[in-house]
């Protein structure tokens, strides 16, 4: 009996990890979706998974000169003791684009642990060179940037320089554009805003970044990558490496001619400086060439929107939607009993404007006890703005039993399609009412009618005509009530004197009033650090992330700024029996803040992982000190 139990639960545990393995394979191709003529570039085919068989794909438009290379790749994360484990298996092709105008990548497959998957055909275009551009090396990159874009494989979009929903002003190889979906609209339309850069060069840092101002605009700001993703881009007739900076929702609410002021920054960028010597093998090979940093200032321009206003002789039940809607209307409950909770239930869903919809207006049976109604949202942002639904519940209580109807609810909208005014209709819905019981209104009278609960005001008076006596019957100081009162004032007042004069001599010891707000100063500084690391402003942000570190530390264990060396520190945190781990990674991050003075490079990118690691930091001590 055992060992059949120990045979079905090894085949469990196997039939499982087999289960697994088979639902994380797959099998994808990579590739850029633009090269120059005679430009090689990379095309490779990923199996996650062991393969037992790889079917080659055919190539057109470009001739194969070095593949298919195999290599293998593994690792092992284990992460709050949760162990993760990937395997990978990489096919690699280098290609050169020839002059056929697109270059076809056929479907390749590949057999994974007993099962065959498939991956697309993928198209790619091939651009004529630029005059005075290189076939395989570009005039001011480096070789690790031409094999950055090599291996990049997702997707661009092109467009022309005359398109008047973009602007763009710089130098040819970086340039700063903000683009918008459309740029003629009615009151309330949705519009897309994309802030993106491109550059044939390596960019080091930003800095004096100014935003676009959207006067007249409702605006949130939707997508802010915290690390660019560059990708390949063709602009006219070259290719760009392209990123986007920001991405915003906007809905006019003005109308007329509406200007988006410009965006605006100062890039640092790497310039080739040549060697006054002639070139060999060895500048190729091993990137001999020196490079120097150049800021540039760069402007998106102004971009003008033209908003007309919705037509007029809107409907009553218009809810300042504009877009496609469509309306359902339920309760959650048509059959319940008197003086029993219920609601009724609208959900408009499509696109448009759905975060600025009006709530409908809903007519309850006079018998109905009406409260305000709540709301919720489930949007996601697409081409045409808001996409998703908004929940209106509108809860009721009916008061007296019988068979009610509710009027059918009315909605209506601007259909941007039609270009027209659509009213959506609902159903009349009948509810039944049963006989309610005394124990929903837990013994109370409750009236059954709106015209009992006016009457009640003018029904019940209980008031007195007779003169009031002043003589006869006991002194209120006979009672016992009285002596109890006063017992409590007294007691109170004792109590209240001993909380003041705590309080008074906590104001006076300077180290204890010092520890407590510790953390509130700290909290401050670090969110100023915030600010500066939403700017990405890189010596700003530790400079300050530094000060609210230091500042905490003297603060929270009483040591004198001058004192404030790392030994003392160290010493002082060790006779708190505060964890090693700890201390050597406040001492790690204060390392990290002061070489970013003397070394700004490369140290952008993990401002964000710092700024958590602060704040984690000062939690932990804020629990164990």
């Amino acid at each position: 009996m055992k060992n059949g139990f120990l045979k079905i639960t090894l085949f469990l545990a196997v039939l499982v990890a087999g289960v697994t393995a088979w639902g994380q394979n797959s099998f994808k191709v990579e590739a850029p979706n633009v090269v120059e003529q005679g430009e090689r570039f990379l095309v490779r085919f990923i199996a996650n998974g062991d393969v037992d068989q790889f079917n080659h794909p055919s190539f057109t438009g470009a001739d194969v000169i070095a593949g298919p290379s195999k290599s293998i790749s593994s690792s092992t994360t284990i992460i709050n003791g949760k162990r993760t484990s990937s395997y990978s298996v990489t096919y690699t092709y280098v290609l050169e684009a020839s002059d056929n105008g697109v270059v076809n990548v056929s479907e390749a497959s590949a057999e994974i642990e007993g099962s065959t998957y498939t991956t697309k055909p993928v198209s790619i275009e091939i651009v004529e060179n630029a005059a005075g551009q290189q076939s395989t090396q570009t005039q001011g990159s480096t070789p690790s940037q031409q094999a950055s874009s090599q291996q990049n494989n997702q997707g661009g979009s092109a467009f022309s320089s005359n398109d008047e929903s973009a602007v763009s002003y710089g130098k040819a190889d970086l340039f700063l554009r903000m683009s918008l979906n459309k740029t003629k609209v009615v009151k309330g339309e949705p519009i897309i805003a994309t802030l993106k850069i491109y550059t044939r060069s390596n960019i080091r840092a930003f800095e004096d970044i100014k935003w676009p101002v959207f006067n007249g605009f409702w605006s949130q700001e939707t997508e802010a990558p915290q690390n660019l993703n560059f990708t390949r881009e063709k602009v006219g007739n070259q290719i760009y490496q392209s990123a986007v900076i920001r991405r915003y929702m906007l809905m006019p609410q003005q109308t007329g001619t509406l200007t988006i002021d410009p965006s605006e920054m100062v890039c640092q960028v790497e310039v080739l400086s040549r060697p006054q010597r002639s070139r060999s093998i060895l500048d190729d090979l091993f990137d001999m060439d020196s490079y120097s940093l150049v800021k540039k200032r760069l402007s998106t321009g102004k971009i003008t929107v033209h908003v007309s206003d919705i037509p007029s002789g809107a409907p009553s039940s218009f809810g300042g939607g504009v877009g496609k809607l469509s309306m359902n209307v339920r309760l959650t409950k048509d059959s319940l009993n008197a003086n029993e909770a219920a609601s009724l239930i609208i959900e408009l869903s499509g696109s448009g404007n759905l975060n600025l919809l009006e709530n409908p207006s809903v007519v309850l049976p006079s018998d109905f006890e009406r409260y305000d109604a709540k709301s919720t949202n489930s949007f996601s942002m697409g081409a045409d703005g808001y996409s998703g639904k908004k929940t209106i519940e509108y809860p009721f209580i009916p008061r007296g039993e019988g068979v009610y109807e509710i009027p059918p609810v009315q909605y209506s909208y601007f259909d941007l399609s039609q270009r027209r005014y659509l009213t959506l209709h609902s159903d009349t819905i009948t509810v039944k009412v049963g006989k309610g019981s005394s124990s929903n209104t837990g013994g109370m009278y409750v009236p059954q009618t709106q015209k009992q609960v006016s009457n009640l005001g003018e029904d019940i008076r209980y008031l007195k005509t007779a003169v009031p006596s002043i003589g006869g019957g006991t002194f209120f100081t006979d009672n016992w009530i009285y002596y109890l009162a006063a017992a409590l004032l007294v007691a109170l007042f004792f109590v209240l004197r001993r909380f003041m004069d705590n309080r008074i001599a906590l104001e006076k010891d300077v180290v204890r009033s010092r520890n407590r707000k510790a953390n509130k100063v700290a909290r401050q500084r670090l969110k100023l650090a915030q600010t500066f690391l939403s700017q990405n402003k890189v010596q700003d942000f530790y400079e300050e992330l530094h000060k609210a570190i230091l500042g905490y530390t003297a603060d929270k264990l009483s040591i004198q700024r001058s004192d404030l060396q790392r030994d003392v520190i160290q010493e002082t945190l060790l006779s708190k029996k505060v964890p090693k781990d700890d201390i050597d990674s406040l001492i790690s991050l204060l390392d990290d803040c002061e070489m970013v003075r003397y070394s700004p490079e490369g140290a952008a990118g993990a401002m964000d992982a710092q700024y958590r690691k602060a704040v984690e930091l000062i939690s932990g001590f804020e629990n164990k000190l």
